[in-house]
């Protein structure tokens, strides 16, 4: 009798260490791989910081595991967990450190080096994501979930190397504009080549007011012939491409369409895009115009960041497509 009850006390004793040792890629852990190490406390600040994070208040989560950490600084999972809510923050280079500590304290861990991915993969730095990446699915090779990380990762580095060797051969900011007038020289502006033309809506005949500006009704069908457009583009392509609508200075005007595909990709690239829509809204005597693009392709400016819960109400991960509009009111004519 005392052998049996023994053995089974031996194979409860390898089952749990078996669970313990189970790391999967979820978005927090909640076991603990301290070597043996039962501390109350820094489980119940853990657990905390887990449910925090699972309804979405990235900011206490930290503040939970900050005093996690605090009562066993070498729990590896504490820095992981802290690390992902650092990321929903959009505080990536805390996030790196942290990850570099989880990576230091388990290095033959997965979490710690996909962590680390995520955060560099937000800071657009793919060279050193990928190698992250593919450290962590060196440890986990049956993770589904690293594997994608990594093959999107790689699909925007070299995404982004062809754009970078554009620019080096002299072609700089892409941007399509839909008129065809538009010189075809080359310029010390972004050059501009001539796309296809929407064609206007009937409906918006006669909208057009005398004092020069856009009536309430011109806008409203500006604005929806516009996402019409967007949303075909979506459904045709999968993607929404960074793009401005501009509409004429006539009713019967054809809506005009500029691509921006790298507008968003630096504070320089924005700002040469944005001088370049000034002059060709000038240019074209536009009364309206609306810029979208979708909150994946924007690496600047990323106004979402830092932002509380009752500033910014959606996830700081979600995706999203961003639209701003600008018209001139009636009884106002463009400069």
């Amino acid at each position: 009798k005392k052998r049996a009850r023994a053995a089974r006390l031996q194979d409860r004793e390898e089952e749990r260490n078996k669970v313990e040792a189970r790391d999967t890629m979820t978005t927090t852990e909640t076991l603990a791989p301290s070597a043996g190490k039962e501390n109350i406390q820094d489980e119940t600040f853990k657990n905390e910081g887990n449910r925090f994070f699972s309804s979405g208040d990235f900011v206490k989560a930290v503040a939970a595991y900050n005093k996690a950490i605090k009562a066993d600084a070498s729990n590896a999972v504490l820095y992981s967990n802290r690390a992902a809510a650092f990321i929903q923050l959009g505080k990536e280079s805390k996030a790196i450190k942290d990850a570099d500590q989880a990576i230091e304290l388990r290095p033959d861990w997965a979490k710690g080096y996909y962590r680390k991915g995520a955060a560099l993969v937000n800071l657009r730095k793919w060279d050193e994501a990928v190698d992250a990446l593919k450290k962590a699915l060196e440890i986990e090779p049956k993770s589904k979930e690293v594997a994608a990380m990594l093959r999107e990762t790689t699909r925007k580095r070299n995404a982004d190397g062809r754009e970078k060797k554009k620019a080096e051969g002299g072609q700089g900011l892409r941007l399509v504009a839909s008129n065809e007038d538009m010189p075809g020289q080359e310029t010390s502006k972004p050059k501009a080549t001539a796309p296809a033309t929407a064609t206007k809506s009937s409906t918006t005949t006669g909208a057009e007011p005398a004092g020069g500006g856009l009536s309430e009704r011109a806008v409203e069908e500006f604005v929806k012939e516009s996402l019409t457009s967007a949303v075909t583009q979506f459904a045709d392509k999968g993607e929404l491409k960074s793009i401005v609508y501009m509409q004429g200075s006539g009713a019967d005007d054809a809506l005009r369409m500029v691509g921006i595909e790298a507008g968003f990709d630096s504070p320089q690239a924005n700002e040469q895009c944005c001088e370049f829509l000034r002059g060709y809204a000038v240019d074209q005597k536009a009364k309206a115009v609306v810029v979208m693009a979708e909150k994946r392709s924007m690496a600047y400016p990323q106004v979402w960041k830092e932002k509380t819960k009752a500033q910014w109400k959606w996830g700081a991960g979600d995706d999203g497509i961003f639209m701003q509009l600008d018209a001139y009111r009636e009884g106002v004519s463009p400069r």
